[in-house]
């Protein structure tokens, strides 16, 4: 049986709601009526005792309904509806009947209840309706033609009038089912668009590249949460959000300048002082209805970092490959050449400057080495590794080597569970290369080689930190900013190489290493490791990649 009620639960309510209310005041209006002496002789004036006690009990029923369908949140069931339109139909004819048949237009009442019955019921039930509602005025013309009491114009009168309500509950069924189309039509619409824009939400928010949209007067009208994450926090608030104005943030006000006034040049390298992770920042106009928006594009700047160090090491391969070969075998032979003659029995002012020569050499040789390690860098096989186990391997690793004298190493045992994302070898060769300065600093200082490893979390975007501390002299002021350049280096024996190689294998797993810098005397050195979720599909690719070799 086809439904010709409509589906959308509001409009059918306010429909209901509306018609219990025009039965209420109808039902009221004729008791009303009826009990008036002023009121017209048409209203019961063949019966007035049936009409008044029909109008009695159609206002009683018509009162009794609405707390009725209230109790069923305005959704009846067909049943219910059919008996209240039923009612309606029989009190109206019954009053018709009373008040001398079809006279005037009060029979027209019956036209709203089959418009109705059309809306509310299905088409068969609809039909019915229509049918009783004809089937009693027609009855009644008819029994009082055969009987005599009337004449043949009434008896047209009444089947023309039920012909009309037919054709009155025919245009309401199809009205209902044109209706019920279309808001089925404007429901499965609106499923899609506001799936659509679950989608478009969840991406915009799940984008591992801060966007943000402003319009011409630095209005922030969207912004994704990469972005709130990427530019850190201030006093655990994010330092922007939807509504604020980009001007909260200056540099980037700056940068936004910078690049209409030169739309081609690359813009460099931003640090949020509330955050360590270095941002490459882009920008975009959108051109749409007079209205100009612009598009803020933040992205992780070790992405990039990454995918230049390789490049760059690359190139630095072929370099020293030739340095391998014309400089290691000469340096080679003046480091023989330097043993035999201090084996030769020199004199002693000789043998300083055979030990002189010695002395450098190894110092050249190990430069070279470091520089040759640097360039041979593997692509880093990231995976999910344990912080804690990789810091224990690495304190082994300098016990076994016999390079300090009781080495005092401590490590944050109560972040025996922290994991991040890394190069297991390469951060074993990061650790062991930090700790060794961490050491020989503290014992240059201290006469103990001392280290301590602390764990912490970047809260705001849930990253892993790792804190080595020292008991060294520090780092000066002027210094601060130089130690991770190649080269550099306060010691007589060093090569400059050891941070700077550090730095580039964190840069190359997605993580940070700096030296946080409080005073000369104060200080520690920090990685900030990347989020786990943005590397491990990238690193099955390139397990596959390797496999095929």
């Amino acid at each position: 049986m086809q439904e010709a009620v409509p589906n959308d639960h509001n409009t059918s309510s306010v429909l209901l709601k509306s018609y219990t209310g025009y039965r209420i005041f109808l039902s009221v209006l004729l008791l009303w009526l009826g009990h008036l002496d002023s009121t017209p002789t048409f209203f019961g004036s063949s019966n007035n005792e049936l009409f008044s006690i029909t109008a009695s009990i159609y206002c009683a029923a018509s009162l009794i309904s609405l707390p009725l369908f209230h109790l069923l949140r305005w959704r009846p069931g067909e049943t219910l509806l059919f008996a209240m339109l039923l009612i309606d139909v029989v009190a109206i004819n019954l009053m018709l009947y009373s008040s001398g048949g079809m006279a005037e237009s009060m029979g027209y009442l019956l036209m709203v209840t089959v418009a109705a019955s059309g809306i509310f019921l299905n088409t068969q039930l609809a039909l019915s309706i229509a049918a009783i509602a004809s089937f009693i005025p027609v009855s009644i013309a008819l029994s009082a033609f055969l009987l005599a009491d009337g004449g043949q114009t009434q008896v047209v009168r009444s089947g023309v009038f039920g012909i009309l309500l037919f054709a009155t509950a025919a245009i309401f069924i199809f009205l209902a089912k044109r209706l019920t189309v279309v808001q089925e039509l404007a429901k499965s619409e609106s499923q899609i668009a506001a799936r659509l824009q679950y989608i478009n939400d969840l991406v915009f928010n799940k984008m591992l590249t801060g966007i943000i949209v402003f319009d011409t007067d630095f209005r922030i009208e969207q912004l994704n949460e990469r972005a709130s994450l990427l530019l850190g926090s201030s006093n655990g608030q994010k330092l922007l959000a939807r509504h604020d104005s980009l001007e909260q943030v200056p540099e980037l006000v700056c940068y936004y300048h910078d690049w209409k006034a030169n739309p081609q040049r690359q813009l460099p390298t931003y640090q949020c002082k509330n955050s360590d992770i270095p941002l490459q920042i882009s920008f975009s106009e959108i051109h749409s209805d007079k209205i100009v928006d612009t598009v803020l594009f933040i992205e992780d700047a070790r992405t990039l970092s990454q995918h230049a160090q390789q490049l760059k090491n690359s190139s630095l391969g072929q370099l020293t490959s030739s340095i391998a070969h014309e400089i290691r075998n000469p340096l080679g032979a003046i480091s023989h050449a330097a043993q035999l003659l201090h084996e030769s029995g020199l004199a002693k002012a000789d043998q300083q400057l055979v030990e002189v020569v010695l002395r450098h050499s190894t110092r050249m040789d190990k430069l070279v080495r470091d520089v040759m390690q640097l360039s041979r860098q593997k692509v880093p096989r990231i995976s999910v590794t344990n912080i804690y186990d990789n810091c224990l391997l690495s304190k082994s690793q300098i016990e076994e080597s016999n390079q300090f004298k009781n080495p005092c190493i401590e490590i944050d045992s109560s972040a025996q569970s922290v994991e991040a994302p890394f190069d297991g070898s390469q951060l074993q060769q990061v650790l062991v290369n930090l700790i060794s300065n961490a050491l020989r600093h503290s014992e240059k200082n201290t006469g103990a080689p001392w280290v301590s490893i602390q764990f912490d979390c970047q809260q705001d975007m849930n990253l892993t930190m790792l804190k080595i501390y020292d008991q060294g002299e520090g780092i000066s002021a002027e210094n601060k900013n130089k130690i991770f350049e190649p080269f550099f280096t306060t010691e007589k024996q060093g090569t400059g190489l050891g941070l700077y190689i550090a730095r580039e294998l964190c840069e190359i797993n997605f993580a940070t290493l700096s030296y946080v810098y409080k005073s000369p005397a104060e200080g520690y050195f920090k990685i900030v490791f990347s989020d786990p979720a943005k590397l491990l599909p990238r690193n099955a690719e390139n397990d596959q990649n390797r496999s095929d070799y």
